[in-house]
């Protein structure tokens, strides 16, 4: 079994096709050799049968004739029987002449003469056999017709198991080799998906698979160059200040106050960029409870209440009690990463509103702002990490560029989906569907009332 693992597909299923051609014909020509040899031997006998009473009947013929088993009548019988290539033995009324047949396949038949038995005559075939040896000839040339068609079913079968062999094998080797491409790094490999629906499936399967890590690889690149962008430049800015203070041209206080707020922007960055592998970890809301998305909106509100009243932006609450199944630590990080994003955008004297409501099977979320809204162009990159569509939305304001893309991926993590509207000059809407479940049973009446409150 082992030799036969290291043989290639297309040596393994010439075997077998091979095989099963040799088991067939070799089941074939023995179920006829086993049908015909009964159909030979009843034939013979049923011969030798008619042989036997053909020769009663001559031998009567010769005993009327020669009036008794006469000398003369015993050489003509012997000379007939020896024409037709038999043995005769004749026994009967004080008469006995003729071969010894003791042991040989015989055939028996009354001598009458005038309705009464004479004698009985005993006839067998020249030799030791049943056949004849034209019989015999003849089941030799059979024996020889079905060797020569196991021959030829055999080589037959082993031509075509290599053509099919090579037919089925050739696509699942092209598949193979483009693995080994892939595998190698060549991510612009693709398999032509031809071939039977099944090698077709898994070629398709393994070009998918090769878009996907071409794509994934694209990203890690961008991510990689954007990572370094990000850093450079609050790093530089701490490396020239610092040099600046040892060369004493930057000192005192305003020098510190400007490098520790470079260190911060660093260190959010650092936080937001392990945030968001906290959220591409597959399995990382295994955790999940039954809980009301309106109390974790609230939460994350009431957290930023005093951050908007200060920014002079009205920041108003519309939450009615909706259960889904997640996890609240990261649910409000959902919701702080949306209302950050609103108060960075959104100018003194505008609105920021916060709606959770249920709409049949669905929870929604819904953060909108009266901010300057977002190009048409530009709302498919917005998830993009490190994406900035215009000089405002810079690291001046205070975004990394990370936190939609965290918000995304812990969206995504609750088997939700997140979209967004935004009509420039008059806002963005950011909607965020979870499925809904019934409210658990021990919660009390009072958290099913409906709310609606401004902070």
């Amino acid at each position: 079994m082992t030799r036969l693992a290291r043989l290639s597909l297309r040596a393994r299923l010439a075997i077998a096709l091979v095989s099963v051609a040799v088991l067939t014909v070799a089941l074939a020509t023995l179920l006829a050799n086993r049908g015909l040899e009964p159909l030979v031997t009843d034939a013979a006998r049923a011969r030798l049968q008619r042989s036997a009473g053909h020769m009663a009947e001559v031998a009567a013929a010769v005993y009327v004739d020669e009036n008794g088993w006469s000398p003369r009548a015993r050489e003509t019988l012997g000379h007939l029987a020896e024409l037709d290539g038999l043995r005769i033995a004749v026994r009967g009324n004080n008469a006995g002449f003729g071969s010894d047949l003791a042991g040989a396949a015989s055939a028996n038949a009354a001598v009458s003469v005038d309705g009464r038995a004479v004698a009985t005559i005993k006839v067998a075939q020249v030799g030791d056999g049943l056949l004849t040896p034209e019989e015999q000839h003849l089941r030799h040339s059979l024996d020889r017709l079905h060797l020569a068609a196991g021959a030829a079913s055999v080589i037959g079968a082993l031509l075509l198991a290599f053509v099919l062999a090579e037919m089925l094998s050739r696509p699942l080797r092209r598949i193979r080799v483009a693995a080994q491409r892939i595998g190698q790094g060549d991510l612009a490999t693709r398999v032509d998906p031809a071939g039977d629906p099944e090698v077709r499936s898994v070629a398709q399967a393994l070009n998918r698979l090769a878009e996907t890590l071409e794509h994934e690889e694209e990203i890690r690149k961008q991510t990689v160059a954007d990572l370094a962008h990000e850093l450079r430049t609050p790093v530089n800015g701490l490396l020239a200040r610092i040099e600046a203070a040892q060369d004493g041209v930057l000192t005192g206080p305003d020098n510190l106050e400007a490098m520790h707020e470079e260190a911060v922007r660093l260190t959010r960055l650092l936080d937001d960029l392990a945030r968001l592998a906290d959220a591409e970890q597959p399995g990382l809301l295994l955790d999940k409870r039954v809980i009301d998305l309106a109390n974790v909106a609230r939460a994350s509100a009431e957290s930023f209440a005093l951050r908007f009243a200060d920014a002079g932006i009205n920041l108003q609450l519309d939450t009615r009690p909706v259960w889904i199944e997640g996890n609240a630590d990261r649910l409000e990080q959902v919701v702080s990463n949306l209302l950050s994003n609103a108060l960075r955008y959104t100018g003194t004297g505008g609105v920021v509103t916060v709606q959770v409501d249920r709409t049949g099977r669905e929870a929604i979320l819904e953060v909108a702002d009266t901010g300057p809204g977002i190009a048409p162009d530009d709302l498919r990159h917005i998830f993009t990490r490190f994406w900035r569509g215009d000089p405002s939305r810079s690291p001046a304001t205070g975004g990394t560029g990370i936190g939609l893309a965290i918000v995304r991926e812990l969206v995504r993590a609750h088997d939700g989906r997140i979209d967004v509207d935004s009509v420039l000059r008059e806002g963005t809407r950011f909607r965020v569907t979870f499925h809904a479940v019934d409210r658990p049973s021990n919660q009390t009446s009072a958290e099913s009332e409906l709310r609606a409150s401004g902070v």
